[in-house]
């Protein structure tokens, strides 16, 4: 890959810049598998949807979980220590996943993997922002969102091919050749990356406080999650024997659990109450909540990534049942069609990670914000004879937004804070992002209900219905992305740095 930039190219900086994309793409190639396999698994491993949904979910609250806490852990004893230490533990998570024999057993193990890519992705844009020049981060940043989306791409293509040729290959091998992709990366890691010799001050890590938060997190979205899936009745489980793999050593259980969702509901309060206790009263917090209050920047940035998540997620996954349902797409070419908007964010977060040298990041985050806005907009409006060609249109602007928008959301969250805590900054960052699409998920799931089924619950389904749930759902996202603009203007206004102001006003 060929990185141009207006000033001397340093060649460590985009070699780190190379190494960390490259990591990072391993993570998020993950994802895209996800998008296609999970039928496959289902009956497989003779696994009912609700509990095989969960197997994409625990990876997703795993990342948005750990992210904080490993980012801080980092900050303080190194962040290429532990970006090696997550491709390994990623690895081997991957290659445990391919080994499951049952859904339970899956679901354990993509935990592991949901650890290991938040080791990945906590340090991967830290590394980014203190390598490489001021000038040329937004462009560095570009890529990294640039490669992360190709990767997603690149997955459900991937994925969707060896589904084609089950007769030959199995679910099995997409995770066995994932992990040997990430241990791939480790030789080059070794040397491409060098452990900076700044870290943080603080000395020592908060371990209370970052059991607590991932108690807290894990708890919150598992209920949310477990409330979509069972309409906020019981979540029951029922394991039938555990196995130790490699020596395939079986011990029969029979367990059967009824868990409540009011439970969950209650020890996410509980939780989340005690890490606010902890971090109020600690020496050396995990994470100081005061900073949200101080520095207005970072609030603002993860509070728009957090909401941008939660408006634009789940969208592409409810467009496929609209193209494939009522429009009549065959598989194939409704995965083209999609593929539109993650290939848009491919080019134009590049794009606007260039831009960041000719114009304030803030303007272009703006501009992004605005942009999906519009799209949102129009895309509400789809029916059952919608062009296709403008609701391609439509996707590829969509992309192009959030292409522009998150290179510099990002620039500007970590660019907000000390260098010895961007890390820390980076997992914050990514614990929303994380989260916003794990909610984004279980609110679609709730609107499609309603919207398709009723209050009362009625089986017989209706595209008019369905339709309008579409347009609700864009509408949802247009409401959160256009809440998301006016609190930026609003609080850049009140820091003196107005964010509809010339580019040249400081």
């Amino acid at each position: 890959m060929h990185f141009e930039t207006d000033t001397p190219v340093n060649r460590s900086e985009w070699q780190t810049v190379l190494t960390v994309n490259l990591a990072n793409g391993v993570a998020s190639f993950d994802t895209g598998v996800m998008n296609l396999i999970l039928p496959t698994i289902s009956i497989t491993l003779k696994a009912p949807v609700e509990i095989v949904f969960w197997v994409p979910l625990v990876a997703l609250i795993s990342r948005a979980a750990f992210m904080p806490s490993l980012g801080r852990y980092s900050d303080i004893h190194g962040r290429k220590k532990l970006l090696l230490s997550g491709l390994v533990i990623f690895a081997v998570g991957s290659f445990l996943s391919g080994i499951s024999t049952t859904i339970y057993e899956l679901i354990i193990y993509r935990v592991v993997q949901g650890v290991g890519a938040a080791s990945i992705l906590a340090v991967g844009r830290a590394i980014i922002v203190n390598t490489v020049k001021k000038e040329n981060r937004g462009y560095a940043l570009g890529t990294n969102v640039s490669t992360i989306y190709l990767a997603t791409t690149l997955g459900t293509a991937i994925s969707g091919t060896i589904i084609s040729f089950t007769s030959y290959v199995g679910w099995e091998q997409v995770f066995i050749v994932t992990g040997f992709a990430a241990l791939s990366i480790i030789p080059i890691a070794v040397f491409a990356l060098r452990e900076e010799g700044a870290h943080s001050a603080v000395r020592s890590m908060d371990w209370a406080g970052s059991f607590l938060l991932a108690g807290a997190i894990g708890a919150t979205l598992s209920a949310v999650t477990a409330g979509v899936l069972t309409n906020f009745g019981t979540l029951h489980i029922f394991i039938e024997y555990i196995r130790i793999p490699i020596i395939d050593f079986y011990i029969y259980t029979l367990w059967s659990f009824s868990i409540p969702v009011s439970w969950l509901a209650l020890l996410a309060l509980g939780l989340t109450a005690l890490f606010f206790i902890r971090e109020y009263t600690a020496a050396r917090p995990l994470l100081d909540l005061r900073l949200f209050m101080s520095n207005i920047t970072f609030s603002v940035t993860n509070m728009t990534a957090f909401v941008t998540y939660i408006g634009t997620y789940s969208l592409l996954i409810l467009l496929s049942f609209y193209l494939e349902v009522i429009r009549g797409l065959t598989p194939l070419v409704s995965g083209l069609l999609l593929s539109l908007q993650p290939l848009a964010v491919t080019i134009f977060a590049v794009i606007g990670g260039r831009l960041s040298r000719r114009f304030d990041n803030r303007h272009l985050e703006f501009a992004g914000l605005l942009t999906m806005l519009l799209c949102l907009i129009m895309l509400g409006s789809t029916t059952t004879d919608t062009n296709l060609l403008v609701t391609s249109s439509l996707l590829v602007g969509l992309g192009a937004g959030f292409g522009v928008f998150s290179p510099n959301n990002t620039n500007l969250n970590l660019s907000s804070v000390k260098e010895e805590d961007r890390s820390l900054a980076n997992g914050v960052l990514g614990m929303m992002r994380h989260s916003g699409q794990t909610i984004s998920l279980g609110v679609a799931t709730i609107a499609l209900d309603v919207s398709l089924f009723g209050l009362s619950g009625s089986s017989t389904f209706d595209p008019a219905q369905y339709i309008r749930s579409l347009d609700i759902s864009f509408f949802i996202g247009a409401g959160l992305i256009l809440m998301a603009a006016l609190v930026y203007i609003r609080y850049h206004s009140r820091i003196g740095r107005p964010i509809l102001a010339s580019p040249g006003t400081t």
